[in-house]
């Protein structure tokens, strides 16, 4: 007689293990189903032969099932292996009799996932020890789900190959990798999948990987693609090994730096070219304002036209500054924030303002840009508070900050100071912050204003490599 035996109420609604157990025993069956579900929150179904449960889960999606082996009609092994044929790897736990060494041997060369003696759990009263025979089983089928749906949803390639080359597993990406259809790809030799030279290189990095028992990364131009490969030793208890191979197509990604280099670089000849056109006038006209300089210094207009031609040389600096960064740092390394710090501010000029440096942290950057970038905040600072500001440089969690205790920035405007051409001084070129901003992008930073604690200006700096 079949019975349906649900969870107590404390049991987890989706999570809950659903479990079928197959005995012509009425009682035992009964009573195994009850426990699981009433002591260990487990979804239950009780049937008495094979048949029963063959129809039962023909419409029903169970997780585990637990079947003795002496049975009328047939017996738990052939039960398995018709399982096994019809719903792939459901984890099966086999209930033997005492000293059935042999069919436990052939149990577990039929795939079963565990097996018990009968007469213990009954007994010795085990149904913990069944209970956790069957969480075991479950939670790794389900492990093992999640990561087969991984792999054969994701864009990259994933193959499970011997230290020989030969694909013991391997999704359909990878077959589109190689030109080829999933089915030429089972038993197959990655030489023969991917080519002699190819595949020889990678069964290669991937024994280097085995050997070393520590993933290895390596990228390969296949087929006219770049690709990403990383080859992870596997430790599956099997005597054969092997290693799991992961490539990704990064040709657009390659595409894509290659004409941001490009773009860069035509940028910063067209910004050298424009700023040495513009230059040239430049220089005539001042040479030609210092020859009047004897006639006409003390006038009005000597000196609106030397401030002119004084920002006309600052605008073709800072656009030939923001003509030199791209969108990545260019060569990142590990720095001194206080020698970086103390350099800008000899280079803005040290006879002006105080620079303090509260931290020996290590930034991880561009040097040249983080320089670039606190030249900038203490030019800023000096242009908006004069000579006798004080800048401060520091560490905070995540990151980095510049203060200064001038006169402070609206809250209004820190959402556009950063802006191209935005300046509140009249002689500002309005490019200093906006260059600011661009280091920042750069090197993946997030630049934010607020209040100092002498109510100045505060430029913070997060997500920052530091130590």
């Amino acid at each position: 007689m079949a019975t349906e035996t649900p969870p107590d109420e404390s049991a987890p609604g989706s999570n809950a293990i659903h479990v079928l157990v197959v005995d012509d025993s009425e009682f035992f069956a009964e009573m195994t189903a009850e426990t699981l579900a009433n002591e260990h929150e487990m979804v239950t179904h009780d049937v008495n032969d094979v048949d029963e449960a063959k129809a039962y889960l023909s419409d029903t999606r169970v997780d585990c099932i637990v079947s003795d082996y002496e049975m009328p009609g047939e017996d738990g092994l052939a039960f398995l292996e018709w399982v096994h044929d019809n719903f792939d790897a459901l984890p099966f736990i086999l209930l033997t009799g005492r000293g059935d060494e042999e069919i436990a041997s052939e149990a577990i060369a039929g795939g079963v996932a565990d097996y018990l003696l009968k007469l213990e759990v009954v007994e010795d009263n085990q149904y913990g020890r069944l209970a956790n025979r069957i969480r075991s089983v479950v939670d790794q089928q389900r492990t093992e789900q999640k990561y087969q749906h991984l792999v054969e949803n994701t864009p990259d390639a994933v193959a499970h190959v011997g230290e020989s080359g030969e694909i013991l597993s391997a999704n359909d990406a990878l077959a589109d990798l190689a030109g080829t259809s999933s089915d030429a790809l089972a038993g197959a030799n990655l030489q023969s999948v991917l080519g002699e030279d190819v595949g020889q290189e990678w069964i290669e990095t991937g024994r280097k990987a085995i050997e070393h028992g520590e993933a290895t990364k390596a990228e390969t131009v296949y087929r006219g693609r770049h690709v990403h490969n990383i080859f992870v030793p596997m430790d599956d208890r099997s005597p054969l090994e092997s290693f799991q191979l992961i490539s990704r197509d990064i040709t657009a990604q390659k595409e894509r730096e290659r004409e941001l280099r490009r773009q860069n670089e035509r940028l910063e000849t067209f910004a050298s070219v424009v700023t040495h056109d513009l230059r040239n006038p430049l220089n005539v006209a001042a040479s030609s304002l210092e020859l009047l300089e004897p006639e006409v210094g003390d006038t009005e207009e000597y000196d609106r036209i030397t401030r002119s031609l004084e920002r006309m040389d600052d605008l073709i600096d800072d656009v030939l500054m923001l003509a030199r960064h791209g969108e990545h740092a260019h060569d990142p390394e590990d720095v001194s924030l206080q020698a970086v710090a103390e350099d800008a501010w000899a280079n803005v000029d040290g006879e002006v303002a105080t620079v303090e440096v509260v931290s020996t942290a290590t930034i991880h950057a561009d040097r040249g840009q983080l320089q670039e970038l606190l030249e900038n905040l203490v030019a800023n600072a000096i242009e908006h508070a004069g000579p006798d500001i004080t800048v401060e440089v520091g560490v905070l969690d995540g990151g980095f900050y510049v203060a200064d205790d001038g006169p402070g920035i609206d809250p209004s405007a820190r959402e556009t100071v950063f802006e191209l051409g935005y300046s509140t001084n009249a002689a500002g070129t309005g490019m200093g912050l906006a260059i600011v901003e661009q280091i920042a992008d750069a090197h993946d930073w997030s630049a934010t204003v607020t209040d100092s604690e002498s109510g100045g200006a505060r430029f913070e700096f997060t997500d920052v490599d530091s130590s």
